[in-house]
């Protein structure tokens, strides 16, 4: 599953440590890519996406979940709706591998895994906010 790790699990600790203490993707990417380690902003993204890493809620910019199918570099992006929200959860509650889940939605392995982390994140944001 997946390409050829470049990260190792202290430079992913300090990535997220980075996020978490405030700094942005661009920044963290330019500071591993100078000390050896080229990464791009997407690539930072990804991994404090998955693992939990957020930014202080002042830098937090706003989200906003498209409804309609869009297109991002050439490829078809198919929103995910309320109910396959609610589907994905349930299916990843029953303890369902992400392969199975993945199948089920017609989504890719990737898919799945990135939006049970924006879940998660959107869970925690609620929690912290006092809203869970």
């Amino acid at each position: 599953m997946g390409g050829k790790r470049i990260l190792s699990d202290a430079q992913i600790d300090e990535m997220c440590a980075l996020r978490e203490k405030g700094w942005g993707t661009r920044r963290i990417a330019e500071h591993f890519t100078n000390a050896g380690t080229p990464i791009s902003e997407g690539s930072v993204s990804w991994q404090c996406l998955v693992n939990g890493a957020d930014a202080p809620p002042r830098l937090r910019g706003k989200s906003a979940q498209a409804s309609a199918p869009y297109r991002r570099n050439g490829h078809l992006v198919r929103p995910y709706s309320a109910d396959d929200d609610a589907l994905l959860r349930i299916l990843d509650m029953q303890g369902f591998p992400v392969a199975t889940i993945a199948r089920r939605l017609a989504r890719k392995p990737n898919s799945i895994r990135g939006r049970l982390a924006t879940l998660a994140r959107k869970d925690a944001r609620a929690e912290e906010a006092g809203y869970a």
